[in-house]
């Protein structure tokens, strides 16, 4: 069929002759979509808020000679208190980089679609520590990918690494190691006991149902791991390291 009518988060946005605009769009049924927005930086547009970072919405889009258009468009949610936050605005960067990086054209993903909704809401209107859902978005994006860390056993022994005890993550083998499995060799980033309750709890629970403080959410680890998984650099986490 010509037309596709989905939901969407625009995720990259480029100029495009001068009034146009080429986007990125994340959609929960086709993964990874580009499209045309035509007219959309004219001022009057019905079309301008579909073309700006972040905007959550329902497009059609039309279908032809293998490039596809945005016709119409219902915003959702633009997420506009980001850009009033500056701290918040570059943590949800990070995140679109990220979907950036993992969507294939053609291949939906509603949950990470759900857990990049969700994630954008909680950086704009809860009162979380903009780090720590930094954090629970890195843990479950790693999750539903197949990268589920192993946080539990130890990844090198396999013996269980008991609850209020320090741990290393092991990047290259995905999980928890006990202190004295880690040796110079060894690519693992230590952990507190605070920090290896956190990623269990909100591996279980939930950022938004966890008890543990937010100055416990191991955002470097994560963000070591995923980078490697995905092979390549996250350019926006760089101010976050």
């Amino acid at each position: 069929m010509p037309y596709i009518t989905t939901q969407a988060i625009v995720l990259h946005t480029a100029d495009y002759r001068e009034n146009d605009r080429m986007l990125s769009l994340l959609s929960p049924e086709h993964g990874k979509l580009d499209a045309l927005c035509r007219g959309c930086k004219k001022p009057q547009s019905p079309l301008m808020s579909a073309a700006q970072p972040f905007s959550y919405g329902e497009y059609v889009l039309y279908q032809s000679k293998g490039r596809m258009t945005v016709t119409s468009f219902n915003l959702i949610d633009s997420f506009y208190p980001l850009r009033e936050d500056y701290e918040r605005l570059r943590y949800a960067a990070c995140m679109l980089e990220i979907m950036q990086l993992q969507a294939l054209p053609g291949e939906g993903s509603p949950k990470l679609f759900l857990l990049l909704a969700r994630s954008l809401k909680r950086l704009c209107y809860m009162p979380l520590e903009p780090r720590a859902v930094t954090a629970a978005f890195l843990l479950m994006d790693a999750a539903l990918s197949g990268w589920r860390p192993q946080l539990d056993n130890c990844v090198h022994c396999g013996k269980p690494i008991p609850a209020g005890e320090p741990a290393f993550f092991d990047i290259d083998g995905g999980g928890l190691r006990h202190r004295d499995c880690v040796d110079g060799n060894t690519p693992a980033l230590p952990l507190t006991a605070g920090q290896t309750a956190w990623l269990r709890d909100v591996m279980r629970n939930g950022i938004e149902k966890t008890e543990i403080p937010a100055r416990d959410a191991p955002l470097l680890p994560l963000l070591h791991y995923l980078e490697d998984r995905l092979d390549t650099r996250i350019k926006a986490a760089k101010g976050l390291r």
